[in-house]
């Protein structure tokens, strides 16, 4: 099986088996036999793989580049997908936007009925504490690619000076005409790990010196090295750093980078990058106070009246009605119900009930936020897409990992043979695997109405 078929295979859900294996499901894998002294000691003396050079190297640096990059990314977008997951304890987003909008409708049919506004004070605490959940929950995920990016950079810089003490080392020794293997081979080790880390493109120099740049062309090392920093970073930069922002943006720094930027903080400030792998905290934080503007926010030139408005202008009667702030809070952090309400001290403004409803029902509304603009919507379609888009975006990530780790394995069975990959011979194959996986698809569809006949006919 060729490097583009077992893509295919992996992105339709389907798993080939390699020509001359043979497949046994139900079979349980038989251990390596290790379990010997002589065993043990013949696996160890594998040898190494032999260095790679022209583009079988640019080749297997491209895949295990793209593979850091995508295990990086299939790690938080999976915390989001948990994070926006409906749970028994936590409905979701959507779900406590729809039952809120719900118990108002409920309200305005009976506005006097006691337990029918306690229902819907209950539904906006549920509405509200799952903002607080959520902004709490990227608040963390913030912090942690920071910690993780300031952690990146350290090593990015460490192992670059690394590198540059072994090329004059190794420069010595050419000079001096002596052999240098012990060191190109530390040297080999090292690239590696920058490779991995942003993507980098390997030249050599002379007397056995190498130099690396990104794709984009930003020099790492060539002569000295590079020392970088990031807005994202968490500890002062080093003297003479550059921004490794919108330079480093392959492999897993790059990943991470990207991840992390944050163009509102750029002088001026920079549109979203329309990229769903790109600014994740801003347009996470963007989305939220949207949804919290739904809440606590004021009515938009020719917009629907907004649900804050509805219940503020509606009418106070007598008795110890709550006349205006259902909900209070400065930001989608604090946002909350009237604690005059949870605690009984005020009740809910009957007249309220129709004006409520009918707002958070309404569409027409143009709601934006960095990474998500909605015209003519309602609150809940919008809160609905958003839960719905960062749970895709979980699952896409999980698939494009395994596609990277299908490379990533047949790339290192590649290298055993020392030959690069014949592109247009494995985009051969893969049209034959989709033309395959179309057949089978038009075989199912005429199954299915073949089925459908004979239901008929028996009926």
């Amino acid at each position: 099986m060729g490097l583009f078929g077992a893509i295919a295979s992996v992105a339709n859900s389907f798993q080939l088996v390699p020509p001359g294996t043979q497949s046994a499901p139900d079979a349980a894998p038989t251990p390596a036999p290790l379990d010997t002294p002589v065993a043990l000691l013949a696996s160890l003396a594998t040898p190494p793989p032999a260095p790679l050079t022209g583009p079988l190297r640019a080749q297997a640096s491209e895949i295990s580049a793209r593979q850091c990059a995508t295990s990086v990314r299939e790690s938080y977008f999976s915390e989001l997908g948990t994070l926006f997951a409906p749970t028994e304890g936590a409905p979701g987003l959507s779900t406590d936007f729809m039952a809120f909008a719900k118990s108002w409708r409920d309200l305005a049919a009976t506005p006097r009925d006691p337990a029918l506004a306690q229902q819907v004070i209950q539904r906006g605490q549920a509405l509200a504490g799952t903002v607080r959940r959520l902004s709490g929950g990227v608040e963390s995920l913030a912090s942690l690619i920071g910690n993780d990016v300031t952690t990146g950079l350290q090593d990015l810089n460490q192992t670059l000076v690394a590198i540059y003490r072994e090329n004059r080392t190794i420069a010595t020794s050419a000079a001096l005409k002596r052999p240098s293997e012990d060191e190109e081979a530390r040297r080999d080790t090292l690239i590696s790990k920058i490779v991995d880390m942003t993507g980098a493109n390997v030249f050599p120099r002379e007397n056995r010196g190498i130099a690396l740049y990104t794709a984009t062309g930003q020099p790492l090392l060539d002569g000295r090295p590079t020392q970088f920093t990031s807005t994202a970073a968490t500890s002062p930069p080093p003297p003479g750093a550059v921004s490794a922002d919108g330079r480093i943006g392959d492999g897993r720094l790059g990943a991470l980078l990207r991840l992390a930027a944050d163009g509102s903080r750029a002088v001026p400030p920079r549109p979203a990058d329309p990229a769903p792998d790109a600014e994740i905290i801003r347009k996470l934080r963007s989305q939220l106070d949207v949804v919290t503007n739904t809440a606590l926010g004021r009515t938009r030139p020719k917009q629907p009246t907004s649900f804050s408005d509805a219940y503020d202008m509606a009418m106070v009667g007598r008795g110890p009605e709550l006349g205006f702030g259902f909900f209070v809070g400065a930001n989608r952090q604090t946002l909350d119900v009237n604690p005059e309400l949870v605690s009984g001290t005020k009740t809910l403004k009957p007249d309220a009930a129709t004006a409520a409803a009918t707002s958070l029902n309404a569409g027409g509304r143009l709601l934006t936020a960095d990474g998500l603009s909605l015209t003519n919507s309602s609150y809940g379609q919008f809160a609905t897409t958003m839960s719905d888009h960062w749970n895709w975006l979980s699952g896409a990530a999980t698939r494009d990992a395994k596609v990277a780790d299908v490379a990533g394995t047949l790339m290192d069975a590649t290298r055993a043979k020392g030959t690069a990959i014949d592109i247009p011979s494995e985009v051969s194959a893969l049209t034959t695997v989709q033309d395959a996986l179309s057949s089978t698809r038009r075989i199912g569809l005429a199954l299915g109405d073949f089925l459908r006949v004979l239901d008929q006919i028996a009926a």
